[in-house]
């Protein structure tokens, strides 16, 4: 498996026991829950923990969690069968490698990911994604948005790419990520190849820390 600076950050961060977050994004759980009469099979695309994957099982989906962190996949599958739930599957795979047979999936949940990649890769894994769904299929996924102030702390390495202490900003062993920001007209853009898009956008601000601004588009894109 090849690697790279944003795999590695992830990887380590995971098996320090960091990040590996238990509770559903509240957009996730909305969408899933106004659409689960539709949905029968879905996919996490870097489900980190499996927190998504976990959710869509409860709903009675078959569920699929791949991720590129063998540390998180290791926690999801443990915690899986400790809990004896069956209808869900872990695969330490890149988003970019996604080996499930095309048209076979209902929804792909790609939360959290694609600003991490290079723009080869973002065009990879959207038409791998593409490839997956059912006609008609859902992908609900996020994309760094433009006014995160990350953008204006990072260092440029290329046109709208920066790199970013990311983890420990107060600490003496910061942790790094390469990550990428959209505007609306960038977002509009990326998702032209599918058939509808419908956006939100969210911007948080920490307590103890007004001003740093932590920004993402919401999509829920058709195929």
């Amino acid at each position: 498996m090849s690697t790279n600076i944003n795999v590695e950050t992830w990887n380590a961060v995971y098996s320090e026991g960091r990040s590996l977050l238990q509770y559903p994004d509240e957009a996730v759980v909305t969408y899933l829950v106004r659409n689960k009469d539709s949905l029968k099979r879905g996919i996490d695309v870097a489900c980190g923990a499996g927190r998504h994957t976990f959710l869509m099982a409860e709903m009675g989906l078959e569920a699929h969690g791949i991720d590129s962190s063998s540390a998180s996949i290791a926690f999801a599958t443990e915690k899986a069968a400790r809990r004896g739930i069956s209808n869900v599957n872990f695969a330490n795979i890149l988003a970019q490698d996604i080996q499930h047979e095309s048209q076979s999936f209902d929804i792909a949940i790609v939360w959290g990911l694609f600003h991490y990649l290079t723009n080869e890769d973002q065009a990879k894994v959207l038409s791998e994604v593409s490839r997956i769904l059912k006609p008609g299929g859902k992908l609900l996924c996020t994309l760094r948005s433009s006014v995160d102030t990350r953008a204006e702390k990072g260092i440029e390495v290329e046109p709208n790419r920066y790199k970013v202490e990311y983890f420990d900003e107060d600490t003496k062993t910061p942790k790094y990520t390469l990550m990428y920001f959209w505007d609306e007209a960038g977002v509009r853009g990326f998702f032209r190849s599918f058939s509808d898009i419908t956006m939100g956008h969210r911007t948080i601000e920490p307590m103890g820390k007004l001003a740093n601004k932590t920004a993402h588009w919401l999509i829920a894109a058709t195929k």
